[in-house]
């Protein structure tokens, strides 16, 4: 059975219940209020004719009397619901009687003996040549003051049921016109409800909203939504578990659950507020509120919780698969280079060069851009320093990264652009140094460390190392052992440092080679 089915039954049975309940009992208090009427009638009635002075007089001089039989009869006239009058004296001789043709026999069965013992009026159920009565004793006292005879008025049982079944009848009819009613009314209400859910039926409903039910439990991100009061209406399992066990977010102002909130400026404006920084319960999140709706019509707001380290991994991943794909196109750029290169040699006859050069290119493997890859997650570092790593390598240096190399653009002290010169020319400066030298053992090792207290650059190499006159000049402009107009490079490098508040040292012995680091500490952690 579809649930507007069952709606539609269950309106109509709980109307259809309690208009019968409530026919019943107006039913059964009329019925027994009819006979309470009926019981005081002839009880008013017996006690009426008992206290007529006609019916006291007739039964003191012992003979009927027209008159007063005349004034019965029209006592008898005068009430409908009234059907046996009868008087009696001392010894049960009828001194009246209505119309017995009509009402039949009363036979009194010894009913009487209590009114004539001096009982109070008593209304009892008796027996006639018609049925059953309900009758009304009433003892008539003479003017001596000693009982001369008694009155009982009655009415038939059955006229009193014909009196109940005609009520029946009338209830019965209002209750079948009422449950016509109330069954129009409850179809009624079951559209009225299908066309304020638009258009869906009950059943479409509750299967549509268990599904998103099921699908928001799911989600890995925390859905908190608030109404135009500001009050929590919904949230998710996700956004239940960041508050403290037994802390239940719904019917609660968002603004004491999540003070970072922007819910009432964003009814305001109807504007998202989207990858906001935020703590929620000790809990490090990235918020995203978004309005319910559109302007003038804004029902509320949603807010979406994510955990910030997962967002940064995911970005880390991402940054990491991107570096790794310019790395990969500028490797595979170089790649077709070189083998033109070796290509020239063999067309030309330079077999030995050929060799020699490709002994170099192994000195870069795939392995080592990946790694480089992984460790520089800034895809114009990375691609710098892969460059590098072939130029390096045609020379026959040895050019690696750290392993334990950590950039990401997000981490960095300075501008992307100002690290790519640096790094530059730091490892142009060491390439040219072991290029000019006569070691067997020629090797340069980057790293770059970034993270959110600063960023650390190391270069080192195993070259000559600096002799000491030339270490208090390196850096003036202009300055070079290498021949006139060089110098460039290292000044460049001061002055970034000195820009961006950083600090150079240098570790170099002669004939071990020279160590470059340069460390640049974020101002809120000075």
């Amino acid at each position: 059975m579809s649930l507007e089915k069952q709606l539609f039954l269950s309106f109509f049975s709980v109307s259809a219940c309690l208009l019968v309940l409530s026919l019943g009992i107006s039913l059964f208090y009329n019925v027994n209020r009819r006979k309470a009427e009926i019981d005081s009638l002839i009880s008013g009635v017996a006690a009426y004719a008992a206290s007529m002075d006609q019916v006291i007089h007739m039964l003191d001089s012992g003979y009927p009397d027209r008159e007063t039989a005349a004034a019965l009869d029209g006592l008898h006239e005068n009430f409908p619901d009234l059907n046996v009058i009868a008087i009696y004296d001392r010894n049960l001789l009828r001194f009246y009687h209505t119309t017995r043709r009509e009402s039949g026999e009363s036979l009194i069965n010894g009913e009487e003996q209590a009114v004539l013992s001096g009982s109070g009026p008593y209304i009892t159920t008796g027996i006639g040549t018609h049925g059953t009565q309900r009758r009304a004793f009433h003892a008539v006292v003479g003017n001596d003051g000693a009982i001369s005879g008694f009155v009982m008025a009655s009415a038939f049982s059955t006229y009193i049921a014909e009196q109940s079944r005609q009520i029946f009848s009338v209830y019965a009819a209002v209750l079948v016109v009422m449950l016509v009613v109330s069954f129009l009314l409850s179809h009624g209400t079951v559209r009225l409800l299908r066309s304020s859910l638009m258009g869906y039926h009950p059943q479409e409903l509750l299967r549509l909203y268990l599904r998103q039910d099921t699908v928001l439990n799911a989600m890995e991100e925390g859905i908190l939504a608030s109404d135009l009061t500001g009050t929590v209406v919904f949230a998710n399992q996700p956004a239940r578990a960041l508050f403290p066990p037994g802390e239940e977010p719904l019917g609660q102002p968002i603004g004491r659950l999540f003070p970072a909130t922007r819910a009432q400026e964003i009814l305001k404006t109807g504007s998202p507020v989207m990858g906001q920084g935020c703590s929620l319960s000790g809990h490090p999140l990235i918020c995203s509120e978004i309005p319910i709706g559109n302007l003038p019509k804004i029902q509320g707001v949603l807010t979406i919780l994510n955990d910030r380290y997962e967002v940064e991994t995911l970005s880390d991943e991402l940054s990491g698969a991107r570096s790794m794909l310019d790395t990969l196109r500028a490797f595979n750029h170089e790649f077709l280079n070189k083998l033109h290169v070796i290509l020239g040699y063999l067309q030309t006859g330079q077999t030995q060069q050929a060799i020699t050069f490709i002994t170099n290119s192994s000195l870069v493997s795939s392995q080592a851009i990946r790694q480089t890859a992984d460790c520089l997650r800034v895809h114009q570092i990375c691609a710098l320093v892969v460059g590098k790593m072939m130029h390096a390598a045609e020379l026959g240096i040895l050019l690696t990264v750290s392993p334990d190399s950590r950039c990401m653009g997000k981490d960095l002290v300075m501008d992307v652009g100002d690290c790519v010169t640096l790094v530059g020319n730091l490892l142009e400066n060491a390439i040219e140094e072991l290029h000019g030298s006569k070691k067997e053992i020629r090797e340069i090792t980057l790293g770059i460390y970034a993270s959110t207290e600063g960023t650390v650059i190391t270069c080192a190499d195993t070259g000559r190392g600096i002799p000491a006159p030339v270490l208090e000049r390196i850096f003036d402009n202009g300055f070079s052992t290498k021949g006139e107009g060089r110098g460039t490079g290292l000044h460049l490098v001061r002055q970034i440092v000195d820009r961006c508040g950083g600090e150079i040292s240098i570790d170099t012995e002669e004939g071990e080679g020279t160590c470059f680091t340069l460390t640049f500490t974020r101002k809120e952690y000075q």
